[in-house]
């Protein structure tokens, strides 16, 4: 695992998610940084935007733990990185959806137990 994506013991965090939410959009099709950052706002997973260096800085971590690759697109402009999600993307991917899917069924069991609480 990339280093500050898994903490030991601690299970599921942010920071994951939001790791495992640029696996998703490259999973669907490569893109490059900006276009991930779009396409991370207009998904909606988030009620904050993120600084744009905090998207490219994971990025930077997941090729450095072998989760993505990335190929350089010539173009008009500068040359761009275009990232591509590998096989072990793939499964650290499947991972959190694992733990997301757990996290999900407690957090029900909270809100459930205290219900009666009202809107917080």
């Amino acid at each position: 695992m990339p280093k500050g994506f898994r903490r030991r013991g601690r299970g599921f965090v942010m920071g994951d998610f939001l790791a495992a939410s640029l696996l998703l959009l490259l999973k669907e099709k490569p893109s490059h940084g900006y276009e991930l950052v779009q396409r991370l706002y207009e998904a909606n997973f988030y009620n904050f935007r993120h600084d744009p260096g905090v998207i490219y800085n994971i990025l930077r971590r997941l090729e450095e733990g072998g989760f993505i690759t990335y190929e350089i697109e010539e173009g008009d402009g500068p040359f761009r990185k275009v990232y591509k999600i590998t096989d072990e993307g793939i499964d650290y991917l499947e991972l959190i959806k694992v733990e997301i899917k757990q996290l999900y069924k407690q957090l029900g069991l909270f809100l459930k137990e205290f219900g009666d609480m009202g809107e917080m």
